[in-house]
């Protein structure tokens, strides 16, 4: 049995931190679980107002504009907020400014909410009032972990955006590959382009896709597999996952791309996920930030096991 959440008329004067915003995006942010759908059909029918005036969807907001928000009614899944999460939120902040802050994302949940997820990063974590205005900066797959940054008001996540889209940020990633390297350093510069004939969410190696660059550099070599840190220069959708299958050595646990074979004798090792960890971020905004995350313990239990193949 769900449970309705009942949301009253508001007027809201917009602050400085959020000019320039688009009045679909604020709502989106205003109004958490309501569909996309919804939100234009209050926009479009004059439902929502700005200094008492109808606007479009794609209306940048003003200093000092008033916004009227009406009563929206959304049936909400019991339980859609992660209390673990938001009981241990402090464990999880590697940094936070009044900009922005970088989080330790757990493995196994999702960065935001989906038809069939019931607890996400950022409905957990606007759930708590001083972080009600968080927006996402760049994204981590479900069960990839570590440094995820999120902004805290409109001109940050625009800047922060803006940065990653230029391509001025250092990502490092700790991961185990299967098989050996071929070298200390392997560089993988390939077009990644997004599947569209399935189902699946998949992407492939493709001459017609973004250009996309990935640099590995072998950490430890084992019997079977290497720990590695993979540098990546552009942020595709799981880029480092196609890449590395692109050359025969898929990540570690990866049940899309990987290897079945190589994922079930992992298992053997403790391996219960992919072995894919955000280890670092460096990018400059109002000054050089750098930001590493601990290597969870998990994926340390199974280093400590792959000791013994050498």
């Amino acid at each position: 049995m769900s449970n309705s959440n009942k949301i009253t008329v508001r007027k809201v004067t917009i602050g400085k931190d959020q000019e320039g915003q688009r009045v679909d995006n604020y709502l989106r942010k205003m109004l958490p679980g309501v569909p996309n759908s919804l939100i234009y059909k209050i926009i479009r029918d004059g439902q929502v107002r700005v200094n008492s005036g109808r606007i479009k969807p794609l209306y940048k907001l003003k200093n000092r504009d008033i916004v009227r928000i009406p009563p929206v009614s959304i049936d909400l899944k019991p339980q859609s907020l992660s209390k673990s999460l938001i009981k241990d939120i402090k464990k999880i902040i590697l940094y936070e400014n009044d900009d922005f802050m970088v989080i330790d994302k757990p493995a196994g949940i999702a960065v935001h909410s989906g038809s069939k997820i019931k607890n996400d990063i950022m409905s957990s974590l606007r759930s708590i009032e001083k972080y009600k205005s968080l927006s996402l900066v760049h994204r981590l797959d479900q069960n990839t972990s570590g440094c995820l940054i999120l902004a805290k008001n409109y001109q940050s996540a625009s800047g922060l955006g803006k940065i990653f889209q230029s391509g001025m940020v250092e990502k490092n990633y700790l991961s185990l590959l299967s098989g050996s390297l071929s070298g200390d350093k392997v560089a993988v510069e390939q077009p990644i382009i997004r599947n569209k004939d399935n189902r699946s969410n998949s992407v492939s190696i493709s001459k017609d896709g973004k250009d996309a660059f990935s640099y590995i550099t072998l950490i430890k070599q084992y019997k079977e597999c290497c720990l590695v840190d993979i540098k990546i220069e552009t942020g595709r959708m799981h880029q480092i996952r196609v890449h590395a299958s692109s050359i025969n050595q898929p990540v570690c646990g990866d049940t899309k791309y990987g290897d079945v074979d190589v994922n079930k004798r992992m298992r053997d090792y403790g391996l219960g996920r992919m072995f894919l960890h955000a280890k670092k971020i460096s990018f400059f905004y109002n000054g050089k930030h750098t930001i590493e995350s601990p290597t969870p313990e998990d994926l340390s239990l199974v280093i400590d096991k792959l000791k013994n193949q050498l």
